[in-house]
């Protein structure tokens, strides 16, 4: 173990940068996971991490969560050191710097369900919900637009409950290099045949637009149908995750009568 005691101790200026700046996450391939459910859910899937930061008060209550074979690895900080770093309100004492999961490439054969497409969906909470939810719902996997919000981002993997661990992510997909791997597509719109009346295909992209501007993909090549949510009192449209959720339940309903 290390015993950090400066603010300028350069792994903490790098969790910050690691933190503030998303070019960075994504150029260096880093992020952090805070608390001890989003490290296990980590350690689960991957059972490695780059460096583990914890509160003195952490390593002096639960000594025996520490492994052995990670001591060079763990940095010992003073809990108001920790404090300041930490993101959450009541800081639970421990966070890890981990390298991001990498999908750099498509697999030679998407099989059978739902996948989402998400068009520049930029808020963090909205993300994480939805891929939170698409784990729960078995979905195949998760293609992300240009400009839409980090999954890798702190703020992300907390909404998500670490979900994204588990899940396969494409990020700054071209929508158009997934027309020859036989999908059919599906646009949620407001002018949309009612979703609790469509017949899904058994291989199904889903595609869902921002909260703010709706989907602004160019979809010209794309042959797609339009699915609604049907909706009373004037109520004109849902929050993306949770059209993402009611879709995909009814996706799922199809499938398992």
């Amino acid at each position: 173990m290390q015993f950090i005691t400066s603010k300028n101790n350069s792994r903490l200026k790098e969790l910050r940068k690691v933190q503030q700046n998303k070019s960075y996450r994504q150029e260096n391939n880093l992020t952090i996971i805070e608390g001890p459910h989003l490290l296990e859910a980590y350690l689960n899937e991957k059972n490695d991490f780059l460096a583990l930061f914890c509160s003195e008060s952490f390593n002096k209550n639960y000594p025996e969560y520490f492994k052995k074979v990670w001591e060079e690895r763990i940095y010992i900080l003073p809990d108001n050191f920790f404090n300041d770093i930490s993101e959450l309100k009541t800081p639970m004492g421990i966070l890890a710097l981990i390298e991001i999961p990498q999908n750099d490439s498509y697999p030679n054969h998407f099989h059978d369900g739902m996948y989402l497409f998400l068009d520049k969906v930029q808020d963090p909470g909205n993300l994480g919900t939805i891929l939170r939810t698409s784990q729960a719902l078995g979905h195949k996997g998760i293609f992300l637009s240009e400009q839409c919000s980090d999954p890798w981002s702190p703020k992300t993997l907390r909404s998500s409950q670490g979900f994204q661990f588990q899940l396969s992510i494409y990020q700054n997909v071209d929508i158009s290099n997934l027309i020859s791997h036989g999908f059919s597509f599906v646009v949620a719109d407001l002018n949309g045949q009612n979703v609790f009346d469509y017949n899904f295909a058994h291989k199904t992209i889903l595609i869902l637009g921002s909260e703010g501007q709706g989907i602004t993909t160019d979809l010209k090549n794309i042959t797609y149908d339009e699915i609604s949510l049907p909706m009373m009192n004037n109520v004109e449209s849902l929050n993306v995750a949770v059209s993402a959720a009611i879709i995909g339940y009814q996706f799922l309903n199809q499938f398992n009568r």
